[in-house]
């Protein structure tokens, strides 16, 4: 597993404290430090057609996890939530997909409308943050200076979904070899905190001055504020978007 350092990533630039003028209100330390800012919206398109949020997301000590449902699998958001539920409880990953297999059977169609989600794992140990991913989605690092850059984690057009796991290789389209966790390690020398979010952060890069002030909200972590952000630009943000950092 590589140790991580610090670099140019790909949503890219350090963001300097933001002003009254970028946040709408001035900062104290205290709100600065704030912990465990967990961000779950549904997106624009799931609106307008009627679509249940697919993504959610949690965090307890020493865990941080975000699962995004596929767009395709009718029921995807209710196995992305029981799984993230039997992971709060203590259960590992394989664990929990034994049981929601015996929940929602193994039929390839019920694992497509059910389990089909990606999975984004942030586990901290004394003396680093262990990310562990099987699917897309990006990576939030606080450095040690206090400043944040995103890393995409993407598989191109489609996901890796750990519920390949459990169909027969010969019906799949795309990952016949298999699909497994991609685990990285930052060492808290260099990062202060890491976090995940789904892929429906990109959105937020689709116009600069949203992108700029959405950026500083999440370094300063203004879990309410940026929530009303995304309501305001709802249309903006046309994929469900779930943040935990």
């Amino acid at each position: 597993m590589a140790i991580e350092e610090p670099g140019t990533e790909a949503m890219g630039m350090a963001i300097e404290e933001p002003g009254m003028e970028a946040m709408g209100m001035a900062m104290g330390k205290s709100e600065r430090e704030v912990m465990g800012m967990v961000i779950n919206k549904i997106g624009w398109q799931h609106l307008e057609y009627g679509r249940n949020c697919q993504d959610y997301g949690f965090e307890k000590k020493g865990l941080k996890v975000v699962c995004d449902g596929c767009s395709e699998g009718m029921h995807s958001e209710v196995g992305a939530k029981a799984f993230c539920h039997l992971l709060a409880e203590g259960m590992d990953v394989q664990e929990a997909f034994d049981i929601l297999l015996g929940i929602f059977g193994q039929t390839p169609a019920s694992i497509h409308q059910y389990l089909c989600f990606t999975i984004l794992m942030v586990q901290e140990t004394e003396a680093a943050f262990i990310v562990s991913y099987c699917g897309d989605g990006y990576i939030l690092k606080v450095l040690a200076d206090g400043s944040l850059q995103t890393e995409e984690l993407s598989d191109g057009k489609y996901p890796k979904y750990f519920a390949y796991r459990y169909i027969d290789r010969d019906s799949l389209s795309y990952y016949k070899d298999g699909v497994d966790f991609e685990t990285r390690i930052f060492p808290k020398s260099l990062y202060r905190k890491v976090g995940i979010a789904s892929d429906g952060l990109r959105f937020a890069g689709k116009a600069a001055e949203v992108e700029t002030a959405f950026m500083s909200g999440l370094q300063h972590g203004r879990e309410v504020w940026l929530k009303r952000m995304i309501n305001k630009h709802q249309t903006l943000f046309q994929d469900d978007i779930t943040i935990v950092l």
